[in-house]
């Protein structure tokens, strides 16, 4: 009998651990998203790990689960993950790669968004501190000293959670490209940037971008989904992301208060 439940015991975790490795697909239709090939509708809640004590992440992803979400947003704060130059913290409550593999334990997708500026009322918008003590570095531009931090940041970030992606086995379906830049300027080569440098730490799933409807032609990028935030009339909503995705969708609300 002992034999018999250990062999059951065995093949149940074995189980449970090729479910986590399955590889699945994430990709952008005509009017849908496509999850394994099938439509999906993204039903997101945003939840900070940072806001959040560590020992309460799974509990509040499983009240976002019983309220009928499919997925979790959260920000990736730059000032929280390298507080002081040089020095990366990823351990804790700062442990990203946990928070999402923790989602993934309780049956949810994620979307990441690591932008540089998050907004959030968070201090700084996210930027650490220390970038305005460097001489001639200008934030959110594409002054070199900027692109040289921000780069070595993603990069490190990309260690934690690129093999978290869809397309790796992992469960983050979409990653956000800068955070509402529309707003506060309409620089592509700088937007450009940002999307080497992400493809440069690893994340090579759906890209996206967010902008309130007024800003999204100053804050998207030709080929990449362009998300309006706080729109709530789905004609209006279809309307305005057709005329910024080439005439097609999915018609996606990034943030929705």
């Amino acid at each position: 009998m002992r034999n018999i439940l250990l062999s059951l015991l065995i093949g149940f975790l074995c189980s449970q651990a090729s479910a986590q490795m399955a590889h699945h697909s994430f990709a952008l239709a005509d009017s849908v998203f496509l999850l394994d090939g099938k439509p999906f509708q993204v039903i997101p809640g945003e939840i900070h790990y940072t806001r959040v004590p560590r020992e309460a992440w799974r509990h509040r992803m499983q009240m976002a689960k019983a309220m009928g979400l499919n997925t979790i947003g959260t920000y990736v704060f730059w000032n929280v993950q390298e507080p002081e130059k040089d020095k990366f913290y990823f351990s804790g409550n700062n442990d990203i790669a946990a928070f999402v593999k923790t989602a993934q334990e309780e049956g949810l997708w994620v979307i990441l968004r690591p932008s540089p500026y998050v907004c959030a009322e968070w201090e700084f918008g996210g930027y650490p501190y220390w970038l305005q003590n460097e001489s001639g570095l200008v934030v959110r531009s594409k002054e070199p000293k900027y692109v040289a931090e921000y780069r070595q940041y993603i990069l490190e970030l990309g260690k934690q959670v690129a093999p978290y992606l869809v397309n790796n086995g992992g469960n983050i379906i979409m990653v956000q490209l800068e955070n509402e830049y529309g707003a506060y300027g309409s620089d592509k080569e700088y937007l450009n940037i940002n999307k080497k440098l992400f493809e440069e730490a690893g994340f090579n799933g759906v890209l996206y971008t967010c902008d309130a409807a007024d800003y999204v032609e100053k804050g998207k990028l030709p080929g990449m989904l362009a998300a309006v935030n706080g729109v709530t009339n789905p004609t209006r909503l279809r309307s305005l992301v057709r005329k910024f995705n080439d005439g097609k969708g999915p018609f996606l609300v990034a943030e929705w208060y």
